[in-house]
């Protein structure tokens, strides 16, 4: 097994080193590698990749194979949300709505975390193309 260390923009250095660490960071990569693929025509090759890991094969390799080492280097990480470093006040902490919270992924493969968006759509997992389910 590979271990390597990410730096991820903004925030602390994401290290990778178990398959659900890749699960999380290709799940989260997956919109804009199918979009970076797409304009290079080669869409296919990278959907072949999706099912392969849906069916079990490791998302370690595909990670190598599809992120550059530049790209690498821009990641963000797999929070949907970063820390908004806002403090409340005492009393001040209100009632979560309706599917407030944290997501999970729905197969219990990775870590990744999600919220819902600013529209209140529900998460989904790009990596196996199912909504989240709530942590």
């Amino acid at each position: 097994m590979t271990w390597f260390t990410l730096t991820v923009t903004g925030e602390r250095d994401v290290s990778l080193g178990n398959e659900q660490d890749f699960l999380a960071l290709w799940c989260a990569q997956l919109p804009a590698l199918r979009e970076h693929a797409r304009g290079n025509g080669v869409l296919a090759r990278l959907d072949r990749d999706v099912d392969r890991i849906r069916d079990g094969a490791s998302p370690e390799r595909a990670l190598l194979k599809w992120v550059s080492p530049e790209t690498a280097e821009a990641l963000r990480g797999w929070a949907d949300r970063p820390a908004s470093g806002m403090a409340g006040l005492p009393g001040m902490l209100g009632t979560p709505g309706v599917g407030a919270g944290n997501y999970t992924c729905p197969r219990d493969r990775c870590g990744r975390r999600a919220h819902r968006d600013e529209h209140g759509h529900v998460p989904r997992c790009t990596a196996f193309d199912e909504t989240m389910r709530p942590s």
